[in-house]
Formats: C-alpha cells, structure tokens, sequence
C-alpha cells in the first residue's frame, strides 16, 4: 500500500534565533494543515491524528478597552436615568390616582347632595301641584259662589228700589197727614176747619153729597183722616 509523501522547504535565517515563533520565520513552509497518516498499528490498521495549532495569546487595544468602559459607563447612566424616570412617573401614577379617587368620591357625594335635592324639589312640586288644584277647585266654587251672591244682589236691590218706592209713598203720604194734622192743629186753635168741612162742637165734619155704600165711605173718611159716624 502507498503511503503519503509530504515535501518540506527549508528556509534558515541569518539572524539569531527568536524566542517568539513567527508565521513568516516558520522553517516550514507550503505545509497543507490536515491529517497525518500514522505508522501502520500491530494489528494492521492506519491511525488518523488531526494536528492542532495551539492559540496564540490575543492583546486587547486600550483604546477599545476605554471606549468599552465608557460605553458600560454610559449604559449604567442611562439605566440611572430611566430608574429614575421610571420612579419619577410611577409616582406621579400614583399621585393622579389618589387624587383621582379622591374627585371621584367628592363627585359621588356632589351626586347624592343633587339627587336628593331633586327628590326634595320634586316632592314640592308635587304640593304645589295639589295646592293649585285645590286652588283651583275653591276658585270655581268661589265663581259660584259669587254668581250667587250677585244674584242675591240683584234681588235685594230690586226689593231695596220696590221698599225706597213704598217708602217715598209713606213719606208722601206722612207729608200729607202732617199737612193735614197741621191744618186741623190750626183750626182748632182758630176754630175753623179745611175746605168743604163744617165745624161743629169743636170739630170738623164732611158732609158728602155723592151717594156710596157704607163701605166705601167709611173707606173714603179713612183716606180723608176721619171717621164715619154713621
């Protein structure tokens, strides 16, 4: 069987030898990195090794070292910033919600102060609404009432003018008799007596020549003031 056959170049430098092994300084060049066949085992078989470079020690820049600092640095501002806002706001969440409860019981007892108000204004709504019923009823019967009463009125002023007539009668006839009675008052002072009358022992008499019933001339003497003798 054929085995593998790896061709090397040599390459010496003419300086002294440096204790830090370099990629370009290497002995060993054109060397395809891969397995490496093994001597054949006792028993007949090839063993494959894998070769493995080991790494190299990697130096980081302070630059980037300083710009990763600054760069936690502003980070834990930031995360500062926003704790801080966060708190900020939180509180402010909590402060509108407090007050936020407390409008909202003021309202609720506003509402109630209001609703029983309207229950007060509505009951008194409700008496004035009887009241001017009732109002209205002893109106009307008021109305009726004085439709009565300016009957009455009619009717005592019509007997009123009827007695003022009597009574104006009444005068007229008293005015009469006082003339009269005068009169007689005078004949008997001067013994003498009305016109067509005759005085006789001291007194008056009429002596009718028209010839009537007893009746109507005990009735004629009676408007005359006198009385009959017959």
């Amino acid at each position: 069987m054929a085995q593998s056959v790896v061709y090397a170049d040599l390459k010496f430098a003419a300086g002294p030898p440096s204790t830090v092994p370099d990629e370009d300084d290497s002995p060993y060049e054109n060397v395809l990195p891969g397995p490496v066949l093994a001597a054949p085992s006792p028993d007949g078989n090839l063993n494959t090794a894998t070769a493995a470079r080991s790494p190299r020690p990697r130096h980081i820049p302070t630059g980037l070292q300083a710009a990763s600092l600054l760069l936690l640095l502003l980070l834990l501002v930031a995360i500062v910033a926003l704790g801080t806002c966060y708190w900020q706001v939180t509180r402010s969440l909590r402060d509108d919600s407090r007050n936020h409860a407390a409008e909202q019981s003021r309202l609720s007892q506003e509402l109630s102060a209001r609703e029983q108000s309207l229950e007060q204004t509505e009951l008194e709504l409700e008496w004035a609404r009887a009241e001017l019923k009732r109002a209205w009823r002893e109106g009307n019967i008021s109305q009726l009432e004085l439709e009565r009463l300016s009957a009455e009125l009619r009717h005592v002023r019509g007997v009123l003018g009827k007695t003022e007539k009597e009574m104006q009668d009444v005068q007229g006839k008293l005015n009469n008799s006082e003339s009269t009675v005068s009169s007689l008052r005078a004949c008997v002072n001067t013994d003498c007596c009305p016109s067509g009358w005759v005085l006789y022992r001291s007194k008056c008499l009429f002596i009718s020549v028209e010839k009537d019933s007893w009746w109507i001339s005990k009735y004629d003497c009676r408007e005359k003031f006198a009385q009959l003798l017959v």
